[in-house]
């Protein structure tokens, strides 16, 4: 293991001993009758500007603790809503425990909001954060902010969490930051223009919907200093290196009370993508969304999602522009429109030994180069109308487009057969979507919300393949007349969607509440393959009369209806509900009727939360599922997929449908310093579309099938972490068993996949200190059925470090060991990643300079192992070489 990884261990055991000359200084504070007050603040500001301020919230029980200086003097100040400011000073000698009796204040409750500006402000689902009390001067961007804050976590991607909770919706003064994804605002938003963070849990857009609709969502408001209010703010970075490495990255802000703009751009050929397959999920709605849509995680098969899966680049050349405007045209009318468009030219090499573990262990060595072009926009405009408190009208417009052309070069060796395979493709597509959303109450015991979306999407790819020997013998009716062999495919899509929802919110008294439900899905959806060969002489040799090439026509229709029934039991709230689904669908190939089907469909669902604390809380839900594919997978005619598969789909398939049940606890305590969440997720799938597969050689023909084979996954993750002092600990684990049986040479084979592992980490939060995260991740993979039995393990110590020194820099590492082992062949895998970077910016000075050093062992490739039903993979994923950067940066 490297010798940096010991260093920095070192470095935190010393910081460790730095510490230990604190007291701690605990107590309870309550009401007049002596009632626990939860939530009330608690400040330890130092005499002496040497030391740091201290804070501490009461939990449910009143309590709290902080850590303070031995012998040292601080201001203790003591602030909740409604009641009146204690002040005390103190010097502790020893651990000290001293409570606090608050009176109320005679103020008017407005009064008291002007005045008591608390550090932290708990309102039921509302947190508020006054970061100027735990900003320490260093922080450049909103990241650095947020992970200063009690409960709130920034993981290196920018997904953003409070409590556990992953917040789902960034605003910044009420208005949308571009869609809403956390990333782009903690990448580029200034800290020094932050004043207050407001948390909202149980989000809704709609606010007369909050209670109702049950929304699980969590929303982070950011609100703007007041020298912001109205002001250009932002900052531009630009930077060059060895071999023409450049990066240039502007974020510029104007925000006004009726106005706000934002402007972010980025260009490098550095390797650092600005949009990932993350963000595109992100923008389709997220994870969960796709989910809930059908066929909706087919976006990760997409030929645009192709472009985007790999994060590894041997070179990379990416430009990235994203303009915002949210305009408030009236009182009652907001326009909220932006575009995002990115422009990247990506170069990757991969090499694979496989094993055939179905196929008496043949092996194959492959080398996959691709050379890619793609750009792609992303362009939404909503118009929100609110005409008094009672309604809401909401419309969006949303297009998306993307084309590209890339060129793919396969070799693939086995004792067989050396393959050679030249691909080139060219996919283009667009997709317009509207939405429009209408919500009334007409009375605190009626409400009601219609909804209404239409989707309009067209995609095509050109795909030329050129291969050094024929294919398929026997399938394939290739044409001989030298030693390469030109195929041509075509596809299209082309796809119109509408739906209707009318929702009705009945609240029947204050325990009691029913939502009934009607609606209709309309699909229809034409995709069509061509695959033929181009002889020398320009002619066509079509490839229809054996079996090819598709020109399917999908016309899907869902009628349904059903009710939710919410009941409150004290701090249980059960939610069962019941849906009936009418389906109808027929298909045509060829201009000939295949398919004409309808069927009902009975779906029950279930919601239960149990509030022990409004800091603990467990919930329970269950839901039967029903999923239709997308026409692709009726489309019963042979197509080629990659140089060694061909697939077929199946005009017999039909809604899939499976049970679903996920059980979640989480609890968190300010006071002792603690935060737990745990998740329990259970899928039992009934009716599933699969694919038989057959095997010969390397080569593979896979037909859709319908099939009740069983199929059962359970997965259990959680996270347990506990803060001492500036020292966090952190224990996360996950373990996921699934058992399943597929088809495989026309033999139903039974299959087990475990994989399971831990991190465990330590942070520190020290303000004139170094600060460390020290971890380990450990994972174990294992993959079997009765003819083969695959393990791999992988170890992953890693360090972090992050310096502020002098007033004037900032010094950040972190390096990675990576350990891998297939425990049946006893192979191993090891490499070091490693990056580092050291800032400079004086005080008050708007001029900042930066060194920066990416891939700092100058690792050629990254390693991984994987395995499915017939193949174990060995992969070698190659980088870009280490990078040096001298960056400056302006502050406006």
């Amino acid at each position: 293991m490297s010798r940096i990884y010991y260093s920095l261990l070192l470095l935190a055991l010393l910081s460790f001993s730095s510490v230990q000359g604190q007291n701690h200084l605990s107590g309870k504070v309550t009401d007049s009758v002596s009632e626990p007050l939860s939530g009330a603040n608690i400040i330890a500001i130092p005499v002496s500007d040497a030391l740091s301020m201290e804070f501490s919230i009461t939990d449910e029980q009143g309590r709290y603790r902080l850590n303070l200086e031995n012998d040292s003097t601080y201001v203790l100040e003591l602030s909740y809503l409604g009641y009146q400011k204690i002040s005390d000073t103190l010097k502790l000698q020893e651990d000290t425990s001293r409570n606090f009796k608050m009176q109320s204040s005679k103020e008017s409750l407005d009064e008291i909001l002007i005045k008591q500006r608390m550090a932290v402000l708990v309102r039921e689902d509302t947190i508020t954060y006054r970061t100027e009390v735990f900003k320490t001067g260093e922080e450049r961007k909103l990241r650095e902010v947020l992970k200063k804050l009690p409960g709130v976590e920034v993981d290196r991607d920018g997904n953003v969490t409070v409590n556990g909770k992953k917040v789902d919706k960034l605003m910044v003064d009420g208005k949308t930051f571009f869609t809403g994804d956390t990333k782009l605002a903690v990448e580029n938003i200034p800290a020094d223009a932050v004043d207050e963070v407001e948390v909202l849990d149980n989000y809704s857009e709609v606010p007369f919907l909050k209670g109702l609709e049950d929304s699980d969502k969590m929303a982070m408001n950011i609100k703007l200093s007041e020298g912001k209010k109205k002001f250009v703010f932002g900052d531009i970075e630009a930077g060059g290196g060895p071999e023409e490495r450049y990066v240039v990255h502007p974020t510029l802000f104007y925000y006004s009370p009726k106005t706000s703009v934002n402007l972010i751009g980025d260009f490098n050929n550095i390797g650092e993508r600005s949009f990932s397959m993350d963000d595109y999920i992100n923008f389709e709605g997220g994870i969960l969304s796709l989910m809930d849509n059908p066929g909706g995680l087919d976006i990760y098969n997409d030929d645009f999602a192709q472009f985007l899966r790999n994060d590894d680049f041997v070179y990379s050349k990416n430009e990235f522009g994203a303009f915002n405007i949210v305009q408030q045209i009236t009182d009652n009318l907001d326009v909220n429109a932006y575009t995002i468009a990115s422009k990247n030219k990506m170069e990757m090499l991969q090499e694979n030994d496989i094993t055939y573990v179905n196929n008496n262990g043949l092996d194959e060595f492959r080398e996959t180069r691709n050379n890619n072009n793609l750009f792609f926009s992303l362009n939404k405009l909503q118009l929100r109308f609110v005409p008094n408190a009672e309604e809401v009208l909401t419309y969006d417009a949303f297009v998306k487009t993307s084309r590209a052309d890339g060129l793919e070069q396969i070799t693939s060796e086995t004792p067989q057969n050396t393959t050679f395979v030249d691909t080139q493709n060219e996919p283009d597509a667009i997709d317009f979507t509207q939405n429009l959303k209408y919500s009334k109450q007409f009375s605190y015991k009626h409400t009601t919300t219609a909804t209404v979306n239409y989707k309009f999407s067209k995609d095509k790819n050109y795909r030329n393949w050129l291969f050094n020997r024929p294919l398929f013998s026997g399938i394939l009716p290739l044409v001989a007349e030298d030693e390469t062999f030109q195929l041509l495919q075509n596809t299209s899509s082309r796809l119109n969607k509408a739906a209707l929802e009318l929702k009705h919110y009945w609240v029947l008294n204050n325990t009691n509440h029913i939502y009934p439900v009607v609606g209709v899905d309309f699909l229809n959806q034409q995709f069509t393959t061509l695959d033929a060969q181009v002889l020398n002489s320009g002619e066509v040799n079509d490839f229809t009369e054996a079996g090819f090439n598709n020109d399917l026509d999908f016309r899907f229709m869902d009628q349904y209806f059903g009710f939710q029934y919410k009941k409150k039991l004290g701090d249980l709230i059960i939610k069962p509900g019941l849906f009936y689904h009418f389906y109808m669908w027929d298909i045509n190939q060829l201009g000939e009727q295949i398919t004409n089907k309808t069927k009902p469909v009975l779906l029950p669902e279930f919601e239960g939360e149990y509030e022990i604390h409004n800091s603990e809380k467990l919930k329970l839900k269950y839901r039967l599922n029903s999923r239709f594919s997308d026409a692709s997978t009726f489309a019963n005619r042979l197509r080629l997929t990659s140089f060694n598969r061909l697939y077929q789909g199946n005009e017999e398939l039909e809604n899939q449908l499976y049970h679903s049940a996920s059980l979640r606890y989480y609890k968190f305590s300010l006071f002792k310093g603690i935060f737990i969440n745990a998740i329990f997720n259970y899928t039992n799938r009934l009716k599933s579309v699969r694919n038989t597969t057959i095997i010969e050689g390397i080569d593979q023909i896979t037909t859709a099938i319908y099939t009740d084979l069983p199929e059962e996954t359970f997965s259990l993750s959680g996270s347990f972490s506990k803060k001492i002092n500036d020292y966090k600990f952190t224990l996360q684990a996950n373990g996921n068993l699934s058992e399943y049986s597929r088809i495989i040479n026309e033999e139903i084979l039974d299959y087990e996949s475990k994989n399971y592992g831990y991190t465990f980490k330590t942070e520190t939060s020290f303000k004139d200190l170094p600060n460390i995260e020290l971890g380990v991740k450990h994972r174990f993979n294992e993959f079997s059925n009765a003819n083969f039995d695959n393990s791999f393990e992988q170890i992953n110590p890693y360090a972090i470090l992050e310096y502020d020194f002098w007033n004037a820099f900032i010094l950040k590492a972190d390096y990675q060991y990576n350990y891998y082992e297939n425990q049946n062949t006893g192979d191993i895998n090891r490499f070091e990643i490693g990056n580092f970077s050291l800032y400079y910016n004086k005080e008050d000075s708007p001029w900042g300079f930066e060194i920066a050093i990416n891939n700092t062992f100058d690792v050629r490739y990254r390693r991984n192992n994987s395995f499915s039903q017939f193949i174990v993979t060995d992969q070698r994923i190659f980088i870009q070489p280490r990078t040096a950067l001298l960056k400056i940066s302006y502050k406006l």
